[in-house]
């Protein structure tokens, strides 16, 4: 009688598991699957300065974007999150040009957003300018100037590693 009810536990045990399996092993099949991804995901993490009020600390930008055809430009939404100092954001639209394919290629960029990097800490309207140049595959350095106008806006620059996937 034991070994029947030890078996029936394990027959119980492993109907409760049949769905996560079957959900693993989808998962797995799809991602082994060949698709073209519609949208480019990147991150860079650096170094962050402000003029007002007067900071230096660490930054991360978060950004996707997709290439429109046939011209070599890209459409961007960017997140920047200042870590240190007296932080911030900056979320931009931007265009991101490119100069070179491959690796050993540069791009050049610019856009505008809201952010509240500025003395009063109010969020306001920012304009960016930005350019990187590859030193290896889906590596790149990139240099950003944001600009927060208004009364207390603040200019501020960031250098630092871009990784894309």
């Amino acid at each position: 009688m034991q070994f029947r009810e030890a078996l029936a536990f394990e027959w119980q045990k492993l109907r409760c598991m049949r769905p996560t399996l079957l959900l693993a092993a989808t998962l797995a099949v799809l991602a082994a699957l060949p698709v073209r991804a519609a949208a480019s995901v990147s991150i860079a993490a650096g170094g962050f300065t402000t003029n007002s009020p007067s900071s230096t600390g660490g930054a991360v930008i978060l950004s996707s974007g997709a290439s429109i055809p046939a011209v070599p430009l890209e459409v961007q939404a960017s997140l920047l999150t200042a870590i240190g100092g007296t932080g911030g954001y900056a979320l931009t639209g931007e265009i991101r040009g490119f100069t070179g394919g491959g690796f050993g290629g540069a791009y050049i960029g610019a856009g505008g957003g809201v952010a509240n990097l500025s003395l009063n800490r109010k969020a306001g309207t920012v304009f960016t300018v930005f350019a990187g140049k590859s030193v290896a595959p889906f590596t790149s350095v990139e240099l950003r100037v944001y600009r927060q106008t208004g009364d207390f806006g603040a200019t501020s620059g960031f250098v630092g590693l871009r990784f894309s996937f």
